[in-house]
């Protein structure tokens, strides 16, 4: 049965504000209100970093998250168990319309709106604990393409970010940010299968690819979350070390695959790029890096070779 996302985020504010050990009273005030601002600006300006990559913050409301965390002190547990926990929590990050709005009276609130919505990524805020995440999740990825043979990276994904949230790596994120990392995995496959249709001399295979490559820059899933910070430009792949955009990494892969080289794709598969690397949504070699722990000690060239080697025993 379809539960009401509205009605369910009514139900699970009730829960928590029964167990709640802080009177509201207690927490209100120019000081209190000023300090917590403060305190969740700082959080959200920091990114969240795990073993394998680093994350977009997904708290958007700095001083609402605090006060949850405050509230459920003593209760988690028994709001982890709950049946009302869905993927989907029925808060949205604000829109650039709506900020521009706010701005018109209060341009410090249109700032720190602007800065979670940068941190953030836009859409709804979902649970990844939720019990409907994957299907959620699914909905979400339904309009990114994977070359055949590698739907299996898109339900990886999905995993962990359950696994994440399990973990306690992952809190809420936005529907966009998961966007943006299904269209990642999506666009590193499609390099691969382009690279093995090189090798096979698939001229058929190459072109499709190729096609696909040159218009992953403009789908929803990059363009969504451009708008919310610099537009992604020919010239800003150029710098690894202050990307200037969230997918200029996309355009010298982009370049070299049009260009036919081969060597230039294979290359910056192995050196990595800012923005993501294919290791990371790759299963196959997430397994692999899980059954040698001792390459945790590797410096970062050292792995860059254990992935080339990886890379060329790849052929299909």
């Amino acid at each position: 049965m379809n539960r009401d996302p509205k009605q369910s985020g009514d139900q699970l504010n009730a829960f928590l504000k029964a167990g709640d050990p802080v009177e509201p009273s207690a927490l209100s005030g120019e000081g209190i209100d000023s300090a917590l601002d403060e305190i969740g600006a700082e959080i959200i300006s920091r990114s969240r970093v795990t073993s394998w990559r680093t994350r977009r913050l997904s708290i958007s409301k700095p001083r609402a998250a605090l006060l949850i965390g405050f509230a459920t002190i003593g209760v988690g547990a028994a709001v982890a168990a709950s049946s009302q926990l869905t993927a989907r929590t029925g808060h949205f990050q604000p829109t650039p319309q709506q900020i521009a709005k706010v701005a018109k009276a209060s341009p410090e609130k249109a700032k720190r709106m602007q800065s979670d919505l940068n941190a953030g990524g836009p859409g709804e805020y979902l649970n990844p604990a939720g019990s409907d995440f994957r299907a959620v999740a699914l909905q979400v990825a339904s309009d990114i393409p994977w070359p055949t043979g590698y739907e299996s990276w898109r339900d990886f994904l999905i995993s962990d970010e359950i696994r994440m949230s399990g973990d306690g790596y992952l809190g809420t994120e936005t529907s966009g940010a998961l966007h943006g990392w299904f269209a990642m995995s999506a666009f590193y496959a499609w390099v691969l299968a382009w690279r093995h249709a090189e090798i096979a001399g698939d001229t058929e295979a190459i072109a499709r690819d190729a096609k696909v490559i040159s218009e992953a820059p403009n789908w929803k899933a990059v363009t969504d979350e451009e708008k919310t910070n610099k537009p992604l430009t020919k010239n800003h792949h150029r710098s690894r070390r202050s990307p200037s955009s969230l997918f200029s990494w996309m355009l010298p892969y982009r370049d070299a695959v049009l260009a036919g080289d081969r060597a230039r794709v294979e290359h910056l598969l192995v050196t990595g790029f800012y923005g993501g690397r294919p290791t990371v949504y790759d299963p196959d070699w997430r397994a692999l890096e899980t059954a040698h722990p001792e390459w945790r000690t590797l410096s970062s060239s050292e792995l860059n070779q254990e992935y080339a080697q990886y890379l060329a025993s790849r052929t299909s």
